[in-house]
């Protein structure tokens, strides 16, 4: 379990790259909306596909790491919860952009013969899903770097790509204010932010890992 982290990036990556995010403006004609759903329907049922994958080992991912915090933050005072925090936010953030990226493969999963006004509806519906996963992946961000940095459970590096993640999150609520992601320059802020969630999440498996088969095997009596 504790190199299910490094299995959960590139299925994570796979489902990124393929998403088929890059959607036309809300208010471009019918006719671009269906041209988009015909070039993309392909790479939209990859996408899901792969971030169903990638959540699923994920949700083993999170269980070990939980299991880490919860063992640092014993012996730093004032830290307590916070393990808790990073389980709850994790879980609520890759489910919630596991259904955004689901969400917008369904928009164009059939093809040229898609309805235009249905696609256009369900992705801008998706945007709900994405700021709910920004705000779970802000959190557990937020609550497992702040334990790193005051606990070394893991290298301080990642608990300072933790936090860097974290405030990029943050950064896309803004988005509510400004036309709700639709161009709006804060939604870019996503993207830096799943790299950081990437990038920590490796990191800490293998340190994980590392850890584990360090420890002494245990022989039953």
């Amino acid at each position: 379990m504790a190199l299910s982290g490094v299995a959960f990036a590139p299925f994570f990556v796979i489902g990124w790259v393929t998403s088929v995010a890059n959607n036309p403006h809300y208010t471009a004609s019918d006719q671009e909306w269906t041209n988009w759903a015909h070039d993309n329907q392909w790479k939209g049922r990859i996408s899901a596909f792969a971030m169903l994958l990638a959540a699923f080992i994920f949700l083993y991912f999170i269980a070990a790491i939980r299991s880490a915090l919860e063992s640092a933050e014993v012996s730093v005072r004032g830290s307590v919860q916070l393990a808790r925090v990073a389980f709850a936010g994790a879980l609520t953030g890759i489910v919630g952009t596991t259904m955004a990226f689901i969400t917008i493969a369904a928009a164009s999963s059939e093809g040229a013969d898609a309805n235009p006004v249905v696609s256009r509806a369900v992705t801008t519906g998706s945007t709900g899903p994405f700021l709910v996963g920004a705000m779970g992946f802000a959190a557990f961000l937020m609550a497992a770097g702040v334990l790193t940095l005051r606990s070394g459970v893991f290298s301080r590096w990642t608990g300072f790509v933790a936090l860097i993640g974290a405030v990029c999150f943050l950064i896309t609520f803004l988005t509510i204010i400004n036309n709700t992601g639709n161009g709006s320059v804060f939604g870019y802020a996503f993207f830096p932010g799943l790299l950081a969630l990437i990038t920590w999440t490796i990191a800490t498996s293998i340190a994980s890992y590392r850890t584990e088969t360090a420890m002494p095997a245990v022989t039953p009596v």
